[in-house]
């Protein structure tokens, strides 16, 4: 397995790539500047079996474009995706959801799974860090709730008979249960 690993200038990618080190998850890691326009997301794309989309630090419209480029590509290419926070937010935007934004939210929160899911196999909640001013209002149709907190509605969702997976939260910072999630990701297919 190799996963593509954008980074979007996240003040937590080295927790991710620590992570992924300690699975011993064979990922490359680009700037999300260092990717190319969509024809060549497509072919790009098909050297990974997976992406993580990763959160980010200020709001740029050409990371916009490049990460919903990079979410397009992954729907047409049924490639196993996983946005984290901005990641999940952008995944959300690029297919048709709504964000509000909201006060700022720092902390370790409890999550309620109100779904089973193959990320999160054999939890019915869990505790996950999260710090972010902007959450999902409302998912479209294509998407399917999968957990909830008290600060945020739509805390865990994927889209509809494909394996993309949004989340507001960090796994990387969430300790066992944030790694749990990412090694489950990572043996989606």
């Amino acid at each position: 397995m190799k996963t593509l690993l954008v980074n979007n200038f996240s003040p937590f990618i080295a927790d991710i790539v620590s992570i992924f080190n300690e699975l011993d998850n064979k990922f490359d890691c680009y700037d999300c500047n260092q990717i190319q326009t969509i024809d060549t997301h497509l072919d790009f794309l098909r050297d990974f079996d997976n992406v993580i989309l990763s959160g980010r630090q200020k709001n740029s419209v050409i990371i916009n474009k490049i990460n919903s480029s990079i979410v397009k590509a992954c729907l047409i290419l049924d490639k196993p995706l996983l946005g984290i926070c901005y990641g999940g937010q952008i995944l959300a935007l690029t297919l048709g959801c709504t964000l509000k934004k909201i006060q700022k939210v720092k902390n370790t929160i409890q999550i309620d799974l109100i779904e089973p899911t193959p990320i999160l196999e054999g939890y019915t909640s869990v505790r996950m860090y999260e710090s972010h001013n902007f959450c999902i209002s409302a998912l479209s149709s294509d998407f399917k709730l999968l957990g909830t907190s008290e600060s945020c509605t739509n805390e865990l969702f994927c889209f509809r008979n494909k394996p993309l997976f949004g989340t507001q939260f960090h796994p990387e910072k969430s300790g066992r249960h944030g790694k749990d999630m990412l090694r489950n990701f990572l043996k989606l297919k």
